[in-house]
């Protein structure tokens, strides 16, 4: 009977008031729908924000004492439009259980159809929102289009619009993608969120938007088109292109003044094996000269055994020869050259080693960026910047490694990478050179490792240096924070070393740190390539130091 009638019947289970019950009027009223969890909706729900204080107030506490309320109240239906009705609540149990029923008559003159809520609802979207919006048919012809979208097209009235499609206001690139993207949600229904799109003009112009495609589907379910939102992001695009080419000038800037900083104990580096490559080639022309002599009196010696085996009688001149060779032999250390001869040139050619070993590194540290992750050896780049850094650490540490000769190529940005390795060291080496002041008879250690784990290449730079001091410890990744003296740092070492490893390589940063017992970096970097999601309009580039610092780990 309740669900012939006309009026609003429900019926609510004490003592949270759960819809359990409600007739065909009422659930097209409150729920549109038929298929629908009952339970999930409240008595609550349904009323009006006006008479929300009364239902706790007056309604359900005069329902509960005399078993019934009656008046006139305010309902919510299923759009959130708010209508009068007058309405009878009453309390009462069944087989032990309390319920609330719901009887309700709405006003003739507050009934507003569906149709007319979802129509001015529709138009105040299609007005006022800033943000484009659009419905097409199955063909992807315009059927409903936003004033914002107008005027994006250059129309004065939306309704100009209808029945064109995109080929007749983008350029052809543009309007062939969109299609590509409607024709596959028309055939998979699946959406299209946020996709960030590059809109070309015929007149040249190029905007970029992030659109939302969705399946526009009829009372059947049936997919007869489709509807989407773009919102205008050329703006924030510029602001990216701006921020990355500030970030690859201030990157390279920072680059130059590390070359520059390297510079003068790089010269050092390659004076050094050359001086005694000169030295050395010296020597051996002397030691020539003085054989060019030995070789002389062997002629001498040869040409006289020739004379005197020609003659009848034995020659005296034998023993002189003889002896003079000997006399000859001792005054230019014969023995002491073929010894010495040898040794210098293999010295010479550790030199000439070294040197094109220091050429090569810096040629590495130094070749043009790529933004692009791409396999790499690490322990390669980690060599290359222990050999550059050399100068830093070579008269107050020794370093040791542990590489993994197994490691696997790992996709990275090397100059990046490169860059990483030499901050560490270098700040390891002023660590360990500010606690040789206290230890100045013994060098300090820096030990590099490289290995494998669970989907990760792990890097570890561990020193015996001062530690990080607790002050700081929390603040060690933020720019211009640095305990080195003034001239001695800038405070963006570590910064720009959060930004490669977290921010582009998606990684991640664990420190441990002990005052007077030194500090070990260990960095995980994926062995599959992760998106870098810092990415601008073309490639990405480096500088950023303001990625989130949950990946990284400090411990005291």
């Amino acid at each position: 009977m309740m669900e012939t009638l006309p009026c609003l019947a429900a019926v609510f289970a004490s003592p949270g008031l759960e819809l359990t019950y409600a007739n065909s009027s009422a659930r097209a009223r409150f729920l549109n729908s038929d298929v629908i969890d009952l339970e999930r909706v409240h008595l609550s729900d349904l009323i009006g924000l006006a008479t929300l204080q009364r239902l706790e107030s007056e309604i359900l506490p005069q329902a509960k004492v005399l078993g019934h309320w009656s008046g006139k109240c305010e309902f919510r239906d299923a759009w959130g439009s708010e209508f009068s009705a007058t309405a009878l609540f009453a309390k009462y149990r069944v087989e032990g259980k309390s319920y609330v029923s719901l009887l309700a008559h709405p006003a003739p003159n507050a009934e507003v159809t569906t149709s007319f809520t979802d129509r001015e609802l529709l138009r105040a979207l299609l007005n006022n929102l800033p943000d484009s919006i659009y419905f097409k048919d199955s063909s992807s012809r315009f059927l409903r289009i936003s004033r914002a979208q107008a005027a994006k097209l250059g129309l004065r009235d939306p309704n100009a619009a209808i029945g064109k499609t995109d080929f007749d206001f983008f350029a052809a690139p543009h309007a062939s993608a969109a299609f590509a993207d409607e024709h596959r949600i028309l055939q998979t229904g699946e959406p299209i969120i946020d996709k960030e799109e590059k809109e070309t003009w015929d007149d040249g112009r190029v905007a970029w938007v992030a659109t939302t495609k969705l399946p526009l589907r009829d009372q059947d379910d049936r997919i007869i088109g489709t509807f989407g939102i773009s919102r205008d992001i050329t703006a924030r695009k510029a602001a990216e292109e701006a921020r990355w080419k500030m970030e690859a000038q201030l990157q390279q800037a920072y680059k130059l003044e590390s070359l520059g900083r390297l510079a003068a104990g790089i010269a050092h580096e390659i004076n050094t094996p050359t001086q005694y490559v000169a030295d050395n080639t010296r020597f051996a022309i002397d030691a020539f000269a003085k054989l060019h002599e030995v070789i002389d009196a062997y002629r001498a010696l040869r040409q006289s055994l020739a004379a005197a085996t020609a003659a009848p009688a034995p020659d005296a001149r034998y023993a002189e020869s003889v002896t003079a060779v000997a006399a000859t032999e001792a005054r230019v250390e014969l023995d002491y050259l073929l010894g010495e001869i040898p040794h210098c040139l293999q010295q010479s050619l550790d030199g000439l080693a070294r040197v094109a070993q220091i050429v090569r590194s810096l040629k590495e540290f130094a070749h043009p960026y790529s933004p692009h992750l791409e396999p790499a050896n690490l322990n390669r780049t980690i060599d290359t910047a222990i050999a550059v850094s050399r100068h830093e650490w070579k008269y107050v540490a020794e370093v040791v490694t542990e590489l993994d000769p197994d490691l696997p190529p790992v996709p990275c940005v090397v100059d990046e990478i490169n860059q990483t390795m030499l901050n560490l060291l270098v700040n390891a080496a002023h660590a360990v050179e500010e606690m040789a002041k206290t230890r100045p008879q013994s060098k300090g250690r820096i030990t590099v490792r490289s290995r494998r784990e669970d989907g990760v290449a792990v890097i570890e730079v561990e020193d015996t240096g001062t530690g990080i001091p607790e002050s700081i410890r929390d603040h060690i990744f933020e720019p211009f924070v640095t305990t080195k003296p003034a001239g001695k740092g800038t405070g963006q070492g570590l910064a720009i070393v959060h930004t490669f490893i977290v921010k582009h390589h998606q990684g991640t940063i664990d420190v441990k740190t002990e005052l007077g017992v030194g500090t070990k970096f260990t960095l995980r970097i994926p062995l599959v390539a992760p998106p870098r999601a810092d990415a601008p309009l073309a490639n990405p580039a480096p500088g950023s130091a303001t990625a989130p610092v949950t990946p990284v780990t400090l411990h005291a």
